[in-house]
């Protein structure tokens, strides 16, 4: 094989010598195709003929050359966001308007009420998010819809609207879960997140007054279960101090009426015993008590003949 140089000189080269430059560049080809890398975030699924063979982890591996082995790979430690409803924009707003499809929702009590989610979601299992189920993001999708009007038709409007949104996020990311798992399509569902739940736009006026009231409902009760907080146990306290207190008046009087009793009773026994003396003690005593009552005192004999002179007697007593 003759080569024309560029001074115009030709040289011949055997073909046998310029063989081996083909070979070399098929096997640096092949070399390049045993050695992969795979990134931080993703996991390499290597398939021989079509076939899994193995799953690695983020860094440099060794396959059979290509065709023989090939390597997919799948982020399984990123987070992606599905959104219905409404779309993000690049600079952070978002858009609802052109959605209504996917956002107009039947409640349970039949009224219609405006919904905006997003669906979080991780490739946790990559052979079975390959393989396991064609264009797995569409069926999630379609999943996530379709979940979201079953929850949402299992309930009234005013809980969806009001405090029933957590309970609903929750019971969405189980179900969606579930049917996930039996599909085995690899996917982990991290959250499900309300971002938008109204009435549709002809009544949400009225809506909004059903929400002010309800609030004011609420308001009432609350404040209506403080008072009977405050109130009741004060009662209570006031109505077993006035038990208490008329338990111990009671006491009182029964005591001193048995006291009373008893020294009538000592008094008769006395009296049995030495009624002179008895009935003696007894006048002299009821005069102890009385006299410092009386403003004048003036003393006479028994047949009221003589009366004693005058003189302050209560400066004896």
């Amino acid at each position: 094989m003759k080569i024309d140089l560029p001074d115009g000189r030709q040289i011949d080269l055997p073909l046998a010598k310029l063989a081996w430059i083909p070979v070399a560049a098929l096997v640096f080809v092949v070399v390049l195709t045993m050695f992969y890398m795979v990134d931080t975030e993703k996991q390499g699924v290597v398939l021989r003929f079509g076939k899994h063979i193995e799953t690695v982890g983020p860094g440099l591996h060794f396959k059979l050359p290509y065709p023989i082995d090939q390597v997919e790979q799948v982020a399984t430690r990123i987070v992606d966001v599905q959104e219905f409803g409404y779309r993000s924009q690049p600079r952070g707003g978002t858009t609802t308007r052109g959605y209504e499809e996917e956002s107009s929702m039947l409640t349970g009590d039949l009224n219609i009420v405006q919904a905006a989610w997003a669906v979080q979601f991780r490739r946790e299992i990559p052979e079975e998010y390959l393989f396991n189920v064609k264009d797995p993001e569409d069926t999630l999708r379609d999943i996530s819809q379709s979940v979201m009007r079953e929850v949402m038709g299992d309930r009234a409007s005013i809980p969806i609207l009001t405090v029933g949104r957590a309970e609903l996020q929750e019971r969405a990311r189980e179900l969606i879960q579930e049917y996930v798992d039996r599909f085995e399509m690899g996917l982990r569902i991290n959250e499900v997140n309300l971002e938008l739940v109204e009435p549709p736009q002809p009544v949400i006026d009225a809506f909004h007054d059903l929400n002010r009231a309800e609030q004011d409902a609420q308001r009432f009760f609350e404040e209506a279960s403080r008072e009977f907080e405050e109130r009741v146990p004060r009662a209570r306290g006031e109505a077993e101090r006035t038990v208490l207190e008329a338990e111990g008046f009671q006491q009182r009087r029964t005591n001193v009426a048995r006291g009373e009793a008893q020294r009538f009773i000592d008094t008769l026994e006395a009296y049995e015993l030495a009624p002179n003396v008895t009935r003696r003690r007894m006048y002299l005593e009821a005069l102890e008590e009385r006299i410092p009552e009386l403003k004048d005192v003036i003393i006479v004999d028994q047949e009221m003949h003589s009366i004693l002179p005058h003189f302050n007697l209560r400066e004896g007593l």
